[in-house]
């Protein structure tokens, strides 16, 4: 939702300024997590695939500035974004990762990664994985 604003200056300079709208989030989207994670130990290396029902509730928004936590059946995560000038994109970052989600009308469709982040330092190291979210506000 742009809109362009012209302004004129005391000296006669006159100049056009895009006016962006950032979007308000709704308060709990829902969806699917599809997700791919590596365990890469030397010993026993193991690719697992899930696909698991997710909520992201919104607990905070200031302007471009989002608090939110991310739920699936086995995983609970506070996490943090910026929304983009344009109001388009949602950079978010939690304990162990990141991700863009992509903001469409009433969806958040967006991938990330990440590494465990709990546990012995040899599973912080060994275990990585990559999610793609397609979510709707309720």
């Amino acid at each position: 939702m742009k809109s362009m604003i012209g302004l004129t200056l005391g000296l006669g300079m006159s100049f056009l300024v895009n006016a962006q709208t950032i979007p308000t989030l709704a308060k709990v989207y829902s969806g699917n997590t599809v997700e791919t994670s590596m365990n890469a130990s030397q010993k026993n290396p193991k690719t697992q695939n899930q696909n698991v029902n997710a909520t992201l509730t919104v607990l905070k928004q200031d302007g471009r500035h989002v608090e939110f936590t991310y739920q699936n059946p086995n995983y609970k995560a506070y996490e943090i974004g910026t929304i983009s000038a344009d109001g388009t994109k949602l950079q978010i970052a939690y304990k162990g990762g990141f991700g863009v989600y992509d903001i469409s009308q009433n969806k958040l469709v967006g991938c990330g990664s990440g590494r465990v982040s709990e546990g012995p330092v040899s599973q912080w190291i060994n275990t990585y994985y990559a999610w793609c979210d397609d979510l709707t506000a309720k």
